[in-house]
């Protein structure tokens, strides 16, 4: 029996290997990063959290319309990266080469422009443009790829997908300034992201949630908000401040898991 248990691991091993299979070198936070992508990109459960986020910005629209009587005309606010498009094969790139984040390759992959819209996306766009809502694209990329994301949000067919909507990162990440640009011109029915930033700045360092429990029921109507368990300012800040190398990132999110 053992021995019939080995002939097959080994012919396993060699049915892997003509198959072209390589064996991956991970560093410590892509080694942590797997489970998240794969679930991104491979749960239906993600893709119905994306279809219920707009669809209940679909209902804060025909709820505004219904009972808005303001002289602004109406508008909502989305967040771009994992809120509208996809850049889960950034995330793979990362993984397969043992990489963390830098700027050089985050530009890279901007400036190729295909990345795929999350569920429902466009099609929620267009559902506004139908009611007569504008669509206001607020993004953390940074001005200098400006026309390689209006190139990627045009090829995928979103509305609005023009200059004018469009609200890039200049001097700061933090989008209040941005929003109160929009907010000066037009009624808000909604602001959908994947950050808290994408909300209220207040909520960027509220580590406990107590701000967010204060505001519990703009959730789901106000803010909707979608999944992205791959990056974020939630993983930062959990970080102490002498954590520095990706060693000790990932080592300090073991110690933080809760038993």
């Amino acid at each position: 029996m053992k021995k019939n248990a080995k002939i097959f691991a080994l012919g396993l091993l060699i049915g892997i290997l003509a198959t072209g299979f390589t064996f991956i070198k991970l560093n410590p936070l892509a080694n942590q990063l797997v489970v998240s992508v794969f679930w991104y990109q491979h749960s239906n459960e993600k893709k119905a959290l994306y279809l219920q986020g707009f669809n209940l910005a679909k209902h804060a629209i025909d709820q505004t319309l219904a009972n808005y009587h303001g002289s602004k005309p109406l508008a909502v606010i989305v967040d771009i990266d994992e809120t509208v498009l996809d850049n889960s094969p950034y995330e793979t790139f990362l993984i397969k080469n043992g990489q963390s984040f830098t700027h050089k390759t985050w530009d890279k992959w901007v400036r190729e422009a295909r990345a795929n819209p999350t569920p429902g996306a466009v099609e929620f766009t267009k559902y506004a443009q139908q009611k007569g809502v504008e669509v206001f694209y607020i993004t953390n990329r940074r001005e200098k790829n400006r026309q390689y994301t209006l190139v990627n949000l045009q090829n995928q067919g979103f509305a609005f997908a023009d200059s004018a909507h469009l609200l890039m990162r200049t001097n700061t990440s933090d989008k209040t300034a941005r929003r109160q640009k929009v907010q000066s011109k037009y009624h808000v029915v909604c602001y959908i992201g994947d950050s808290m930033g994408d909300f209220d700045r207040k909520y960027v360092d509220d580590k406990d949630a107590a701000l967010l429990y204060q505001d519990v029921d703009s959730f789901g109507t106000k803010y909707i908000v979608m999944p992205n368990p791959m990056y974020g300012h939630w993983i930062y800040l959990r970080y102490p401040k002498d954590v520095l190398t990706d060693e000790q990132k990932a080592k300090y999110r073991i110690q933080l898991l809760e038993d």
